[in-house]
């Protein structure tokens, strides 16, 4: 059981990995297109996602502890596309 929780882990980190190199790889490539702040965000509550699920175990916690850490995943990128859009 405990290789298979490390397995996750190690799939987790690589996605966040993954999720980096895409948003380094969108901002090299678009420079300052409209859309990049949305595929930005959308990377970050990913990223966000992957961390609350796997390394702190939201599933687990209380429920309102599981919901304050949805909204808190939800408030950078929502954030983030409201800053751009309305300046």
């Amino acid at each position: 059981m405990d290789r298979l929780k490390n397995d996750k882990l190690t799939l987790a980190w690589l996605g966040l990995l993954f999720l980096s190199a895409a948003g380094l790889a969108a901002g090299l490539r678009a420079g300052h297109a409209s859309w990049l702040p949305i595929i930005v965000a959308a990377l970050i509550w990913l990223k966000g996602w992957l961390v609350t699920r796997y390394f702190l175990n939201a599933a687990e916690a209380h429920p309102y502890v599981t919901w304050l850490l949805r909204i808190f995943t939800a408030f950078a990128p929502a954030a983030l596309v409201l800053t751009t859009t309305l300046g």
